[in-house]
């Protein structure tokens, strides 16, 4: 299900992918609303999990020097019990289910390829009900997963302003001015 969101919610996130670390007085000075409202649409947005924080670590500078994507070949009725077991894996930090040639594609990061070959052959290995892998080096990420920015959607009058309404009741609705202030900041 798709979160109604509308443009003051689009501009403060665009401006968390920005600087995460920005403070509510920044973002209520770039979007134009009061610094409680921030508060409160930021709360909103974190507990319907259209929006959560973390901490990114650069695998590289820490020594992990390998990143790969293995496809995985799976019985198709232990599906959920390899997807869990994959889930638990520290080395896999990506897996997901998909259509197509391979039943699920993991990205995995180990130090080297002598950890790749023991993560294959004595973690993957040991899964009931994976049939067959490929791996896939990535020698080099040309864009990272956490480089995504929103992207600015037209706004439109689709008969949502009732629904926004009930979802930020007494807030300040956003103006056309202050929408464009925010997104020239972000």
């Amino acid at each position: 299900m798709v979160r109604r969101v509308n443009e003051i919610d689009r501009a403060i996130i665009r401006l968390l992918q920005g600087s995460a670390r920005i403070s509510y007085a920044e973002l209520s000075r770039a979007t134009g609303i009061p610094e409680s409202t921030v508060r409160r649409r930021m709360d909103r947005l974190r507990q319907c999990g259209v929006i959560e924080f973390a901490m990114l670590a650069d695998p590289a500078k820490l020594g992990y020097d390998l990143r790969v994507m293995i496809g995985l070949k799976v019985e198709l009725r232990h599906l959920q019990e390899v997807a869990a077991t994959l889930r638990d894996l520290n080395e896999v930090t990506f897996a997901a289910i998909l259509t197509g040639n391979f039943d699920i594609m993991i990205q995995v990061v180990v130090r080297s390829q002598v950890e790749l070959v023991a993560f294959v052959t004595e973690r993957l290995a040991t899964v009931d009900g994976i049939l067959s892998t490929e791996t896939f080096v990535m020698p080099y990420i040309i864009k990272p997963a956490s480089a995504w920015v929103l992207p600015d959607e037209p706004t439109t009058s689709d008969g949502d302003d009732d629904a926004l309404a009930e979802l930020y009741g007494d807030e300040p609705a956003p103006t056309p001015a202050r929408v464009r202030r925010a997104n020239a900041l972000a």
